[in-house]
């Protein structure tokens, strides 16, 4: 197995799962690539295909992270994906992403096409992992568990380290930090690096980056699960209840 897929929907803790694969397979002293987080997704399919399918480095390991669906035969490879509550993601598509209703709706309906592509792979092959179980509270056993799957078994110990350096609080004061050069940089009016420093859409539009972890501003909520009863109205929780019912009674949400 020379690649570690993350294939998921926007707001579901790609970005986490992303860096704690790297981090389990970096402990382990392989070399881990693309060493430059991509920005975009046909940037990690383009690595893929161009190095790591010509790579014989055994000691060279790829992670790579899509918003797309994945093939299952795609070759050398192991794929991590997300579940999470869609009203949640709902939610987060308007609070983060400023989508409106209707838009943020017909993102968090994409949770349901992949859960039910990816529900028919090899589970050998593929691992679902429930944010809100594995991501939000058990993050250490969760690392253990990954670190199964990828073949690179960890100690509780070296679980409970990587779950730290990754905590919330961690990334949230990493991104602090670039937000703030980001702005003191456009406010002194200095050039700014487009490949290592920002993601821009437009000029009201931008998001700082981080080349190093590839996470952005906004990328970490303060926001906790079930948020959704607390903002969207009664008309859009009937909505999303009868819209998800199915898959919402399947993967036991309330």
């Amino acid at each position: 197995m020379k690649v570690i897929w993350v294939s998921t929907v926007v707001r579901t803790g790609s970005m986490w799962l992303f860096n704690i694969t790297r981090e389990i397979l970096n402990l382990k002293k392989f070399n881990v690539l693309p060493d430059k987080i991509p920005k975009f997704d046909e940037d990690h399919f383009e690595i893929f295909h161009q190095k790591s399918l010509q790579d014989q480095n055994h000691l060279n390991k790829y992670v790579f992270k899509v918003h797309q669906i994945l093939k299952q035969e795609i070759p050398h490879s192991k794929i991590l994906t997300t579940i999470r509550d869609p009203r949640d993601i709902c939610v987060s598509c308007m609070k983060f992403m400023k989508k409106n209703f209707q838009q943020s709706l017909d993102i968090s309906k994409s949770m349901i096409t992949y859960f039910n592509t990816y529900e028919k792979y090899n589970k050998e092959k593929l691992k679902f992992i429930k944010y809100e179980k594995s991501i939000e509270k058990d993050t250490v056993k969760t690392i253990e568990d990954i670190s199964e799957f990828i073949e690179c078994k960890i100690s509780f110990d070296e679980a409970k380290k990587i779950s730290e350096k990754f905590s919330k609080d961690n990334i949230t004061q990493l991104i602090r930090i670039n937000d703030e050069k980001l702005k003191n940089k456009i406010k002194e009016k200095k050039e700014i690096n487009r490949d290592t420093e920002i993601v821009y859409f437009s000029k009201d539009n931008y998001r700082s980056y981080d080349v190093n972890t590839g996470f952005q501003t906004n990328h970490i909520s303060s926001s906790s699960s079930q948020e959704w009863k607390k903002i969207l109205t009664k008309e859009e929780i009937k909505i999303l209840n009868s819209e998800f019912e199915s898959f919402l009674i399947e993967n036991n949400y309330e």
